[in-house]
């Protein structure tokens, strides 16, 4: 009579065991991260961005947003070939073209300012402001809010400590889940960001959550594709290739994809404030009473 008990010795002897283990949630995949607390998932993400130490020059890239102007029009731009520059912590160039050539839209922001402009034949506008100026959290009149775009692209090193403490950490989640506290006006806390962390290779944010006190989203951001920043090689810093982005509140949206992200080469400034635009322009979040300060040179890298 055959032993029923064979085939199990079998697969234990030739280390069974740990596929086993895996299967009944004993011991995860060896490529799984494991992470104790919150500590420890920040300066994973940190050290990642931390190895940056450049401007940042991403193409072919393609991007698609959509937002709503002041007079409740739909502005869309879908599938537009695009440059994105970017070096930490503020300094931003996404240049989006039309497919026949030409600008019809930029984004861009330094240390003191965040700017975008569309130039099509229906909406000639420039809005720029002061980044102590613009409402903090949501841009405060912008297309797409300014502070959040740069925490969307996750490519500058997360905070360590918030105005509400320290972050937790969900360790139990799959993915896990960092969660940034503050507190409403009345002093109690809620959890304004959720980064969900990829418990496999490389370990970087996955989805990103902005909330307010009332619970209501202001970003949802996905992240995909994680490669290495060429050509730094597996253990370069790594950054995602695909961000779709939502921010509900402003009726919003972005989808960017990129190519190939490598450092740039040139040394001619990129994040400069436009001087010669004369279209529409709008300043955010100045009081009435100060007076527009003439815009400045902004030169194509």
């Amino acid at each position: 009579m055959p032993d029923p008990t064979a085939w199990w010795r079998r697969v234990l002897g030739a280390g069974g065991c740990l596929l086993l283990l895996a299967l009944i949630g004993g011991c995860p995949p060896p490529d799984r991260l494991q992470l104790r607390d919150a500590r420890q998932a920040l300066n994973h993400v940190n050290n990642n961005l931390e190895q940056i130490d450049g401007a940042l020059y991403g193409k072919p890239a393609t991007v698609s947003f959509r937002f709503r102007d002041a007079e409740g029009h739909d502005r869309r731009f879908i599938g537009h070939p695009a440059t994105l520059i970017f070096e930490p912590p503020r300094c931003l160039y996404l240049d989006i073209k039309h497919s026949l050539g030409g600008s019809v839209a930029r984004i861009g922001s330094n240390d003191e300012r965040y700017w975008i402009w569309v130039d099509t034949p229906e909406l000639r506008k420039l809005w720029w402001g002061y980044w102590d100026e613009v409402e903090a959290g949501s841009g405060g009149g912008f297309p797409i809010p300014p502070g959040l775009l740069l925490d969307a692209l996750m490519m500058r090193p997360l905070a360590e400590r918030v105005p509400g403490g320290l972050p937790a950490l969900l360790i139990d989640e799959n993915p896990y889940r960092l969660l940034f506290q503050r507190f409403d006006r009345d002093g109690w806390p809620y959890v304004a960001r959720e980064i969900m962390l990829d418990r496999r290779p490389p370990y970087q944010p996955i989805e990103i959550i902005d909330r307010l006190p009332d619970g209501r989203v202001l970003m949802h951001a996905m992240l995909e594709k994680y490669r290495p920043v060429e050509p730094s090689g597996k253990t370069g810093p790594h950054t995602a290739r695909r961000w779709v982005v939502h921010w509900p509140l402003d009726d919003t949206e972005m989808r960017l994809d990129l190519g190939r992200v490598r450092y740039r080469t040139k040394d001619m400034p990129f994040c400069e404030f436009p001087e010669q635009w004369n279209g529409e322009i709008e300043r955010i979040g100045a009081p009435p009473s100060v007076e527009r300060s003439p815009p400045t040179q902004e030169r194509t890298p």
